[in-house]
C-alpha cells in the first residue's frame, strides 16, 4: 500500500516536516511505501481564476500541480500536513488547493478519475490553542472532500515552533509514530472491508 504526504510547510526540515516524517516512519514500519511531496520545492503557479478548467477539465498552466494530484489520487492514503500561519494553512498549501479546481467534484468538466484513497490531516502550531489547529484540519478535510478523499483521522500538535521544541518534547514524536501505525491499520481495515 502507498501513502503520500503533501507537506505544506515552506521549511523542508522544520517541525512540521519532522512530525510528518515520523508519521511516515510508522507507516513504513507497517509495510507502507511512502512518498513526501514538499510543496516548497515544487513549481506551482497561482490559480489565475480564468475558469478554463470548467470547460476543459484541465488547467491552462503546465507545472507540477497535475502530477502531484495524480500521485495523490493513486495512493491508498493521503496525508496533508501544514504548520499554522496566521491561524490557517500556509500560502504554499493554499496555492496548491486552489490549483486543484480541475479535479474538484464541483467541476462538471472534471475528467473522470476514481480514487480509493483515504485522508489524514496534520497541523502544527507554536501556540497552545488547539481550536486554531482544528481550523486547519477542517480546511484540509474540506479540500480532500472535494477530491472524494474522506478524512479518517487527524493529528495536531500545539506548543511547537521549532525542531528544538520537538527535542524537548519527545512524546510528540512517539505519538506521531503511533499515529502512523494507527493510520496503517485503519487503511488496511477499510480496504479489507471494501471501503
Amino acid at each position: 500500500m502507498k501513502a503520500v504526504c503533501i507537506l505544506g510547510s515552506p521549511k523542508a526540515n522544520g517541525s512540521t516536516a519532522a512530525v510528518a516524517a515520523e508519521i511516515l516512519r510508522g507507516l513504513e514500519d507497517r509495510g507502507f511505501q511512502t512518498a513526501l511531496i514538499r510543496l516548497s520545492e515544487c513549481n506551482i503557479g497561482y490559480c489565475r481564476g480564468c475558469k478554463a478548467c470548467y470547460q476543459t477539465g484541465t488547467c491552462v498552466q503546465q507545472d507540477d500541480a497535475a502530477q502531484i494530484v495524480g500521485e495523490t489520487l493513486g495512493a491508498d492514503l493521503v496525508i496533508v500536513a501544514s504548520p499554522s500561519y496566521w491561524g490557517d494553512v500556509t500560502g504554499q498549501l493554499k496555492v496548491f488547493i486552489d490549483r486543484c479546481t480541475p479535479f474538484c467534484n464541483q467541476n462538471a468538466a472534471k475528467l473522470p478519475v476514481q480514487t480509493a484513497a483515504k485522508g489524514a490531516a496534520v497541523a502544527v502550531r507554536a501556540g497552545q490553542n488547539k481550536q486554531e489547529n482544528l481550523h486547519l484540519v477542517h480546511t484540509i478535510e474540506h479540500f480532500l472532500g472535494h477530491l472524494e478523499i474522506p478524512l479518517i483521522d487527524s493529528f495536531t500538535v500545539e506548543g511547537v515552533d521549532t525542531v528544538g521544541d520537538l527535542v524537548k518534547r519527545p512524546q510528540v514524536m512517539t505519538d506521531a509514530y503511533a499515529f502512523g501505525e494507527t493510520l496503517a491499520r485503519a487503511v488496511r481495515q477499510g480496504a479489507a472491508d471494501g471501503g
